[in-house]
């Protein structure tokens, strides 16, 4: 007796290849796209800092990605520069603010300078009642003394930023030939700072600026005798770059007369 051939029904196998080619497609999908991610918070960072670097220069516009090099994401061509300071900078003003409190502890100088790091800089603020006689301006000889200890250190550490040089006085009224107002002692205190710090220290004139506040940014209310001297003060503020915008610059013609001492 003949045996039963066992006939196989082959019409369905091509579904195993086309899954197999379906996981395959997915897979390859799934590396390209991964590939062609790009961290653009990385890639904005980096191009500010370019831009930064060679002055607000047009960093690339475009960026490659995937392995072969065919996607490209668009960014705009010129990047804003960064208004957070660089890492460098915050290094730099750290390193300052730490050779000028010591200059201030060895010098013997704490209560009459004080340093402190703020937003705009590094700010120290010289007490009008030790630097100067009531209501006057000249400088008294030991504190000529300690401003060119301090001066010294700012051109070795910061040779090259901004700086200002900032008047202020109490609510008193004082009216003098020489001294109408507080707006003209404060100018004044502020002007001998800069001619000491910039004939005898070496500081660049245009490189340095003087402000006169009178009595409109006090640091303490004035209802006190010991108030009214806090804010009694001349500070010198060594601004950070982003604060510079607006202050004297390289192509200012500024002298300081040494007759004018």
């Amino acid at each position: 007796m003949a045996k039963n051939k066992v006939i196989k029904d082959n019409s369905e196998r091509y579904l195993l290849t086309y899954a197999d080619l379906m996981n395959l497609l997915l897979i390859l999908f799934i590396i390209l796209f991964a590939y062609s991610q790009v961290d653009t918070q990385k890639f904005q960072q980096l191009s500010q800092s370019l831009g930064a670097a060679f002055g607000n220069g047009s960093p690339p516009s475009t960026i490659a990605g995937g392995a072969s090099g065919n996607s490209l994401i668009n960014f705009p061509a010129t990047m804003p520069s960064p208004v957070i300071p660089s890492t460098m900078e915050d290094s730099q003003y750290e390193a300052a603010e730490d050779a000028i409190s010591g200059i201030i502890r060895t010098g013997g100088m704490e209560g009459d300078v004080s340093v402190q790091m703020t937003e705009r800089g590094i700010k120290m603020s010289i007490d009008a009642t030790f630097a100067f006689k009531s209501g006057s301006a000249e400088l008294e000889k030991e504190a000529k003394e300690k401003i060119l200890a301090i001066g010294k250190t700012i051109l070795s550490k910061m040779p090259d930023k901004h700086i200002r040089i900032e008047g202020h006085t109490d609510d008193v009224p004082i009216s003098s030939a020489k001294f109408p107002s507080n707006w003209e002692l404060s100018s004044s205190r502020a002007i001998n700072v800069l001619k000491l710090l910039v004939n005898e220290v070496g500081l660049k004139p245009n490189l340095v600026s003087p402000v006169a506040y009178a009595d409109t940014m006090p640091i303490a209310p004035n209802d006190s005798d010991a108030n009214r001297a806090k804010n009694r003060r001349v500070d010198i503020v060594i601004l950070r770059d982003s604060f510079s915008s607006g202050e004297a610059g390289s192509d200012a013609n500024i002298t300081v007369n040494e007759t004018d001492k």
